[in-house]
């Protein structure tokens, strides 16, 4: 079965799509937090890495937004302003590198994952996936003046 993981980054009341929808085939239909959030992020980066011909760095550009650290937020914050990073790292990626990105990222409540409307809290939490399931990642990104 195929699955559709969409990326969103909610802004205030708007809802914005940051990362193309990107389509799963688990070998298995109950997985963990974890093992969702891997096989998406590899999704992610074979999906940007085809779409548009982006360039490593637009994708590294792309990934931060929807993994960008709740702690770079709250340093950006107070110094005035969030902005998005540039692209100072190396250009090229390493899918493993981005997934434990991602994997901290959802520790540190980052970002969100939804299956069938309900908010997943842990890594090692199970889900079981069936037709129809609905499945998102939610970046909150912090209105200004908190």
């Amino acid at each position: 079965m195929e699955f559709v993981v969409h990326s969103y980054c909610l802004k205030g009341a708007r809802q914005e799509l940051l990362l193309p929808p990107v389509i799963l085939t688990p070998i298995s239909l109950t997985l963990a937090v974890a093992e969702l959030i891997r096989l998406t992020v590899a999704e992610q980066i074979a999906a940007l890495s085809a779409q548009h011909g982006l360039e490593q760095a637009s994708i590294r550009e792309v990934l931060d937004r929807q993994y960008l650290s709740e702690r770079d937020i709250f340093q950006q914050a107070s110094e005035g302003a969030i902005v998005m990073p540039q692209a100072s790292a190396s250009p090229v990626l390493d899918v493993s590198v981005e997934v434990e990105r991602a994997l901290k990222g959802f520790e540190t409540r980052a970002f969100r994952v939804l299956h069938n409307g309900v908010m997943l809290q842990r890594l090692d939490e199970s889900i079981e996936l069936s037709l129809p399931s609905t499945l998102a990642f939610i970046r909150l990104v912090p209105l200004v003046g908190g």
